[in-house]
């Protein structure tokens, strides 16, 4: 028994045992843990297959349930939106979950089961949530020329800066009437 427990907290590194704390008012206990995870994305973010995923947690006991505070944090990769460079990073997401014996069909808490949480799902969403939806290499970063495709950080190009996109030629030649009045 003892041997299959370690190899399944081997095997599920988030997997918690708060057997020690249920129905304990006022204890609590904090616990870091890592593993990887799974490939998670966000338009073209990405959490590669494997990343290390690090989880601290602090577990209080509520209700029939265990109330769970922390973060976790990952490394993404991803490319800048406006140059195209490969970037990455890492985000650092909260969260604070409820985990709970009793099963709710309304989805508020998360499922503890034989006075286990697994804050993998918990950790992911939250990661989810956080990872940069269009991410910069810098926050001034110039782009490349609509052009020519010539990187604007690291020199300027010899294109026209101010070539007008035909498509919206139409709408030069509206007024609005806005002349006439300007001129009363």
């Amino acid at each position: 028994p003892a041997f299959q427990a370690l190899t399944s907290m081997a095997m599920k590194p988030f997997v918690v045992d708060v057997a020690d704390l249920v129905h304990r008012p006022g204890a609590r206990r904090t616990e870091e843990r890592s593993g990887p995870t799974t490939v998670l994305r966000v338009a073209e973010t990405v959490v590669p297959d494997g990343a290390l995923l690090t989880v601290e947690a602090r577990f209080e006991p509520v209700g029939s349930g265990i109330l769970v505070t922390g973060w976790a944090s990952v490394e993404w990769k991803s490319e800048c939106r406006r140059c195209a460079i490969p970037i990455s990073g890492t985000t650092k997401s909260t969260f604070q979950e409820e985990f709970d014996a009793k099963a709710t069909p309304d989805g508020e808490t998360y499922p503890m089961r034989h006075d286990q949480v697994d804050l993998e799902l918990v950790s992911r969403e939250a990661i989810l949530l956080d990872l940069p939806l269009a991410p910069l290499c810098r926050a001034d970063c110039a782009g490349l020329c609509i052009t020519c495709g010539t990187d604007l950080n690291d020199h300027a190009c010899t294109c026209a800066s101010s070539t007008a996109d035909p498509r919206w030629a139409a709408l030069n030649a509206l007024s609005f009437g806005l002349d006439s009045a300007e001129e009363g």
